[in-house]
């Protein structure tokens, strides 16, 4: 059988509040003091910098696939142009 013990609920439901109230209110103050215009330009940089590496790295998986396709006469290599 199991004992509920309402005095430890409700003293770990206290402490829950009051947690999550302190750390709620930290975090709007802290997303209230930020500028934005900032924000903009660093996630504007932090993305084209992740595009540019993905871009990067999508074009060297196509070439290496397109090295092993052609080692293995699957495809012809490109015509030399004067």
């Amino acid at each position: 059988m199991i004992k509920i013990m309402p005095d430890k609920i409700a003293s770990a439901a206290s402490y829950c509040v009051s947690g999550t109230l302190v750390c709620g209110g930290s975090v709007s103050q802290w997303i209230h003091s930020l500028d934005w215009n900032q924000v903009a330009i660093v996630s504007g940089v932090v993305i084209g910098i992740a595009t540019f590496i993905v871009n990067v790295w999508y074009k060297h998986q196509m070439l290496k696939t397109y090295r092993n396709a052609t080692s293995r006469g699957i495809l012809s290599p490109p015509g030399q142009e004067d």
